[in-house]
Order: C-alpha cells, then structure tokens, then sequence
C-alpha cells in the first residue's frame, strides 16, 4: 500500500453557480367601454401568462357587439397575458320601430301596436264579429288569425274581414 500526501495546495475546478431570483415579466391589460355600457374590469398590471376574464355589460336600450382589440363577440371574455393589450367593449342603441295595427269594420285585433326594440315578437290576434270571416292579413303574407312578428322595421298590417254569405 502506497499513500502520497503533498504540501501543495491544489487549484479548485470547481465552478461556483450564483443563483438569482428572475422577476416575472408583467404586463398592463387596459380596459374601457364605450359608449352604452360598462366592464367588470378595467385592467391593470399583471404577472405573464395570468389568466383575466372581463364581462361587458351593456345598458338599458343598447346591446353588445364586440371587443375593440379581440376578435370575440362574447360579453364574456378569458384572455391570458402575454404581452401589453388595450380592449374596449362596444356596444350600439338597439334601434326602436313602430308597429301599426289597425283594424276595419267586421273584427277587432288584439293590439293596436306600438314601439318596439329592434327584435322583440309580438303576438296579434283577429277576432272576426258575428256574420264576418277572418280572410288574411294586408302587410303581411299570412293567412293565420294570430300571427308572431319579429320586429326588424317599421311595420303597418291590418285584418282582412269579408261578410259571410248568408244563406236564407
């Protein structure tokens, strides 16, 4: 058995390996709402890779129709940050039409109309009197007494009521 001892000091290869804490990289999200309504957020500044969901509300007589700087058409958006992004919410006045409802002699309707939201139905029944017969609509291609409309513009219709032949 051989042993060595030396009085030399030897050089250490050894590297020494520093480690520093990284900060997160963050982002700013910013976040409006036009004109007609609002937003659950508006934004701040977040880690990278934080997930946010914002919802746009929109006001009474408007209606929702997209994020300016995304390309959703849903109220309720879910983004994850990975970079600096600027959203507003649109939103546009739902448009009011009027439905006029007159009725002739021989029956009456159940409505006389009125204004309405863009996309709201309305139900209108004619009811023919004694001695008279329900024939259609004038405005309107059906020949069903209650009809459904979906209101998309300005809209005039009346009854159609013809004398029954009577027969002696």
């Amino acid at each position: 058995l051989i042993y060595s001892c030396s009085t030399e000091e030897e050089e250490s290869a050894t590297p020494v390996v520093q480690l520093t804490e990284q900060e997160p990289v963050e982002y700013t999200l910013t976040v409006s709402a036009a004109a007609g309504g609002t937003v659950s957020t508006e934004g701040g500044t977040y880690d990278e890779g934080t997930e946010i969901t914002i919802t746009a509300t929109a006001s009474e007589g408007y209606r929702f129709t997209g994020w300016e700087g995304n390309d959703s058409t849903n109220e309720s958006l879910t983004i994850t940050l990975n970079s600096d992004q600027t959203l507003q919410a649109l939103f546009e006045l739902i448009p009011i039409y009027t439905l006029t409802v007159t009725t002739s002699e021989g029956g009456t309707v159940s409505t006389e109309g009125g204004e309405y939201q863009e996309g709201t139905e309305i139900e209108i029944t004619a009811t023919p009197e004694d001695g008279y017969r329900f024939d259609g609509w004038e405005g309107n291609e059906s020949n069903e007494s209650t009809i459904t409309i979906n209101i998309s513009s300005d809209i005039e219709i009346s009854p159609i009521f013809n004398l029954t032949t009577q027969v002696p």
